[in-house]
């Protein structure tokens, strides 16, 4: 394994200390309980303890604890920009590090990042060297129920092979006044059933 210089260690290092502040007062929590929410300004994404508890493969190996989202300046004016607030406790901050270590050879650690919690390619990368922040630029939503074109916000663990699994993920969408309405869940082995409960699927 490629041993990555003091940037992004002492980024890590930092950061483990304490917990990154990402939501705001104003933000929605969306819990995966729903399959949909919307309109929003902010959304605040976060796997529930009840399911985190049921899944230990998953507990043990996650690599963040909450992805914040809102809309951003665009690059293009026609079109739509998403920021991402990461927020780690100290041991998700460790095992996002060196998972991004693992990947240094073919990828910067930001880019392995970036594509871990986005499912975008890490062309031009806007990802914060510390892991603390992305943005994500899109077509902007004609309607509320346009999804032809979405972002992701992806909760992920690390595998055996050192890379990542996806373990649930959301797909949501903006429009040009910033709303934000997410229009899909996508869990890898779990699903609600008609009781709202988690159950192997």
């Amino acid at each position: 394994m490629t041993s990555v210089s003091s940037p992004v260690r002492w980024a890590a290092v930092g950061l483990s200390a304490v917990f990154v502040l990402t939501a705001c007062s104003s933000s929605d929590v969306f819990d995966f309980t729903e399959t949909s929410m919307g309109p929003a300004e902010i959304i605040e994404f976060r796997v529930p303890d009840e399911l985190i508890e049921m899944d230990q493969e998953y507990a043990e190996n996650r690599v963040v604890d909450s992805i914040t989202v809102s809309a951003t300046e665009a690059e293009d004016p026609s079109e739509c920009a998403v920021r991402y607030e990461f927020g780690y406790t100290g041991e998700d901050l460790d095992r996002l590090t060196e998972f991004a270590e693992n990947h240094y050879e073919t990828r910067p650690p930001r880019e392995a990042a970036f594509n871990a919690f986005t499912g975008e390619a890490p062309n031009d990368t806007d990802m914060e060297d510390d892991f603390s922040s992305a943005v994500v630029q899109l077509k902007c939503a004609l309607s509320p129920s346009d999804d032809s074109d979405t972002a992701e916000a992806r909760f992920v663990r690390t595998n055996d092979k050192g890379g990542t699994t996806h373990f649930i993920l959301a797909e949501f969408s903006v429009m040009s006044d910033g709303e934000l309405f997410v229009h899909r869940i996508e869990a890898r082995s779990w699903r609600l059933d008609g009781n709202g409960n988690w159950v192997k699927g």
